[in-house]
């Protein structure tokens, strides 16, 4: 689906994302990780075209992404960056059917089709109750609900997330957390969704990417990246592992 060949993009002077190599393809869950300032943010903006890179190419569909009109770009990937639109009084299903955006001519009126793909979004993130609340009476997480069902309104193969957990409560975190890997398995479309969160970020995920220092360290499993030397590495603490659920959970090794 992607490739990303060689990548690099700095601010000035500062190298955020450097040499990364990376294939995404159908069907997955992509969690990516690492510590603040590795080169998260900088690496989603750079595949959803909002960067372009220094050095480097990315592809999708084997295409460059240079030669992709915007808006057929638009309709394949899309994008939710860390600070979305703050509150404003706006209905919800209002706020989706925008997602549809890249499918209209210009001043085209949305048709009924579109408001069907709105609420069809709304309803596979458990939303559909919400379409006529105004999203400044919402809670953070009913917003971030929404948000992603804007994102999903325009039916895209891949989906990239800048920290979508952030600012959740625990019991929001796991049903937002839940509702990434349904999405995935209803849709077929590919999540990547980055995550400071590992216990959850691994929760669900098929595959975990750790960024560190603008390079792309490790590619694994989950279960390849939760164990106490890849926290030590990666990300500067030591830990020990509990076994629940089916899952490997890391937990922070108390005392010196």
């Amino acid at each position: 689906m992607l490739d990303v060949r060689n990548v690099s993009y700095g601010y000035g002077s500062v190298h955020a994302v450097r040499g990364v190599t990376l294939h995404l393809g159908a069907g997955q869950l992509i969690a990516l990780t690492g510590p603040n300032g590795s080169g998260k943010s900088t690496l989603l903006k750079l595949l959803a075209r909002v960067h372009t890179p220094q050095t480097g190419e990315i592809a999708f569909e084997e295409k460059p992404l240079p030669q992709w009109p915007a808006k057929e770009y638009a309709k394949r990937v899309g994008y939710l960056p860390q600070d979305p639109d703050p509150a404003f009084p706006m209905r919800a299903v209002d706020v989706v059917v925008t997602g549809r955006a890249p499918y209209l001519d210009r001043f085209a009126w949305e048709s009924d089709g579109d408001w069907e793909e709105a609420h069809r979004a709304l309803a596979l993130c458990d939303a559909a109750h919400l379409a006529a609340r105004y999203l400044d009476e919402m809670s953070g997480g009913e917003r971030k609900r929404i948000f992603l069902a804007r994102v999903l309104a325009g039916t895209p193969r891949l989906i990239l997330l800048d920290e979508p957990l952030s600012a959740l409560d625990l019991s929001h975190v796991q049903q937002f957390s839940l509702l990434l890997r349904e999405v995935v398995d209803r849709t077929g479309c590919t999540v990547v969704f980055a995550a400071h969160d590992l216990n959850w970020a691994a929760a669900h995920s098929d595959r975990m990417l750790v960024m560190q220092d603008g390079t792309l360290a490790l590619d694994a499993t989950p279960g390849e990246v939760m164990r106490p030397e890849v926290m030590s590495r990666f990300f500067g603490f030591e830990a020990e592992t509990l076994e629940a659920g089916g899952r490997t959970w890391i937990v922070p090794r108390l005392g010196r």
